[in-house]
């Protein structure tokens, strides 16, 4: 079963999120991803900075930004290449995971 790893701070978003993509993957709330586990990682624009570790997982990282606060272009110059914004419902995040983990999985077997 792939495996999601989800960093929001905030269990209002993060719940409804859970339970969805629950019927797809196996997800694991956490305070800080673990890279060294496989799968995508979704954490919020805010505590991207605090996690340095993340700046070679862009391929594989999915970032809540707010659409008023946060600065894309900064992001994008970042490296981050998948973003979901606050307040997007939580089956456009299930599609959106579910395509970066297609991606994952083609890119691996190619």
């Amino acid at each position: 079963m792939k495996t999601v790893q989800v960093a929001i701070q905030d269990p209002e978003y993060a719940d409804p999120m859970r339970n969805l993509l629950s019927q797809d993957v196996r997800i694991h709330l956490v305070a800080t991803p673990d890279v060294t586990l496989s799968g995508v990682i979704i954490v919020d624009a805010a505590n991207l900075l605090k996690l340095p570790l993340l700046a070679k997982e862009q391929e594989r990282l999915i970032v809540i930004v707010h659409k008023e606060r946060d600065d894309l272009s900064a992001l994008w110059d970042a490296g981050v290449r998948h973003v979901i914004f606050r307040g997007d419902s939580p089956r456009m995040t299930r599609g959106v995971v579910l395509g970066v983990e297609l991606s994952l999985r083609w890119n691996a077997s190619g």
